[in-house]
């Protein structure tokens, strides 16, 4: 019998946890809320970049790091961790696989933008190359934001009170700076969250009025990257195989 090449074994586990998705129903999910904001974007447009932001700043935070708390009570991903399994290739796998997902309401934004020109204010041309650039660079983080929570967590209780305050600190503020209900000046003390960095680049793409400066554009694909980079080397490497075994060591009722 042949043995698996690195890359070949690599998409075999992606596409064992795409289907694990699958099973929970996760993908499901994705998809009916695609629908019902797609729905929601051609009949109110105005909803159109509200719909991309909830996509790519509470999506991936919330029903992925889920998705991970059942894989361990379920211990389907235990298997996977033993010594001589490195840590980042588990973590890349679920990466790949919760991006894949990710980029179902990519796909309804761009067909509800193509069906409804007029969804943006100016009516412009939307360069959706960009677009998928940012979307997937603010995608990977915001995964790798909802496994370091999972893991600081550790409890099912303390997950929900930081998912609380996740979405009201870092996410609903950069929402409301972006629908001008929060003063410009602001933006300098929401370089901190991960989705206003991802809102800047996203709002500049699909508005043309809007010209941040070019130091803000450049700080944001900066500071993802670096943001991504150090919660997988604080967080994710040193802990992550400790989280997934924890409840096997718990002892039997």
């Amino acid at each position: 019998m042949r043995e698996l090449t690195p890359m070949k074994s690599f998409f075999g586990l992606v596409w064992d946890d795409l289907k694990r998705l699958f099973r929970y129903r996760i993908i499901y999910f994705v998809l009916a809320l695609t629908f019902l904001f797609g729905m929601s974007m051609i009949f109110f447009p105005g909803f159109a970049t509200n719909f991309l932001y909830i996509s790519l700043f509470i999506l991936p935070v919330i029903i992925f790091s889920i998705s991970l708390f059942i894989e361990r009570e379920e211990g389907t991903v235990s298997h996977l961790i033993s010594p001589s399994t490195p840590t980042l290739s588990v973590v890349a796998t679920k990466i790949v696989s919760a991006t894949i997902v990710e980029l179902i309401p990519f796909a309804g934004f761009v067909i509800g933008s193509l069906l409804r020109r007029d969804a943006f204010s100016n009516d412009i041309d939307v360069n959706y190359f960009l677009l998928f650039l940012a979307y997937v660079l603010g995608v990977v983080l915001h995964i790798v934001v909802g496994i370091s929570l999972s893991i600081i967590a550790k409890s099912s209780r303390i997950l929900s009170l930081s998912y609380l305050a996740y979405i009201v600190v870092f996410s609903i503020s950069p929402i409301l700076y972006s629908n001008g209900i929060i003063p410009e000046g602001f933006q300098y003390w929401l370089i901190v969250s991960p989705a206003f960095l991802s809102g800047v680049l996203i709002d500049t793409i699909l508005s043309q009025a809007l010209a941040p400066e070019i130091w803000l554009l450049i700080l944001s694909v900066v500071l993802q990257i670096g943001y991504t980079v150090l919660l997988v080397w604080v967080v994710i490497v040193p802990y992550f195989k400790q989280f997934i075994l924890y409840t096997d060591r718990l002892p039997q009722k």
